[in-house]
């Protein structure tokens, strides 16, 4: 999303959103604190300095044995005043599970529309919904700027715990370490395969089994999750493309969506303890909710295979993919719906 500041764009909208995107960079430029010398603060609280201590850990070892180059991301701390490092948009239209995407120069078409204030990626959401789209709002923790800038580590999710930690900054690391123009699918699947297979491998070089055995049920959990949501997008695209009027198809995604709900709840409440779960229960489920759910996950078990197929082996591995982002997106989704 940050490259966008880099454009120039046409119409009041498209200039107000680059302000707001520059703006809110430059916030998070200034004020950054080296953590090196935050570890040697006396004044900084222990639970702080023991994140951040974890944080470098794990920058180090996705260095040296995820094998990505993490420059100097992850080497400075910046305090936020929010919950979120900002908020971002999806939309699809009304009777479509594929996502909206926008153009940005360098990275290409993407799936977000992102914004450093809340109420402006609420106010943008009211206009999509005015033109008859679905559409939801996340809170992002944290995002990766590809290079251009050294990103840092954020209140936002420095009290994460060990594996939520983990799977965060190998996931942006991903991004820093490979990212193909135009494909959201592929970007973000990849990422969050690198992320699941890294936090395995971090726990097993823990010596903590308990814990990795604990994180393997919790991903399997999570994959049968999706699969639900899957099945759900699929049986709506079908219906959808069907001949049927628009009022049979509003019913129609209204019952299977309430079925979708039904189901999630009844799984929420036999396993309390599932945050994603209970966040499902609490908000509206429409297309762009489940097609940000595809956008990032569609695409796992195949990367994952990819790996399983390279016997393990991370540089091989990204060699791999690095070959995949030379193919057409028709035959680079061929190729990795191959490998499931």
């Amino acid at each position: 999303m940050l490259l966008a500041v880099l454009a120039s764009g046409t119409g009041c909208h498209t200039v107000t959103y680059y302000s707001q995107a520059v703006a809110g960079q430059c916030q998070l430029l200034v004020g950054q604190k080296e953590i090196a010398e935050m570890l040697q603060d006396s004044n900084v609280p222990p639970t702080l300095r023991k994140q951040l201590k974890l944080a470098l850990e794990l920058r180090l070892f996705a260095r040296d044995e995820l094998k990505m180059n993490p420059d100097d991301n992850y080497l400075r701390y910046k305090e936020l005043d929010r919950k979120f490092a900002l908020w971002v948009v999806y939309a699809a239209p009304e009777f479509d599970t594929e996502v909206k995407s926008w153009w940005y120069p360098v990275v290409g078409h993407f799936t977000t529309r992102g914004f450093f204030k809340e109420s402006a990626a609420r106010a943008y959401a009211q206009r999509l919904e005015k033109q008859s789209l679905d559409v939801y709002v996340g809170g992002a923790p944290a995002y990766s700027t590809l290079g251009w800038f050294d990103d840092p580590v954020l209140s936002t999710f420095i009290n994460y715990s060990e594996t939520e930690l983990a799977e965060l900054i190998f996931h942006e690391l991903a991004h820093h370490h490979l990212f193909l123009p135009g494909d959201a699918t592929f970007n973000e699947s990849f990422a969050t395969a690198v992320a699941e297979i890294g936090v395995a491998r971090w726990l097993e070089a823990r010596s903590n089994p308990s814990k990795r055995d604990e994180y393997l049920a919790q991903q399997k959990r999570v994959k049968q999750f999706n699969e639900m949501i899957f099945m759900t997008r699929e049986e709506l695209r079908r219906m959808y493309s069907s001949d049927r009027t628009e009022d049979q198809k509003q019913k129609l995604k209204s019952r299977i969506i309430d079925q979708l709900k039904g189901r999630i709840t009844g799984l929420s409440q036999a396993d309390p303890s599932n945050k994603r779960l209970a966040n499902w229960t609490k908000q509206p489920i429409n297309n762009a909710l489940l097609g940000a759910t595809g956008v990032y996950y569609r695409q796992v078990p195949a990367f994952v295979r990819l790996f399983e197929r390279n016997n393990r082996d991370f540089p091989s591995f990204f060699a791999a993919v690095k070959n995949l982002t030379q193919l057409n997106q028709g035959k680079r989704n061929a190729m990795l719906k191959a490998q499931e």
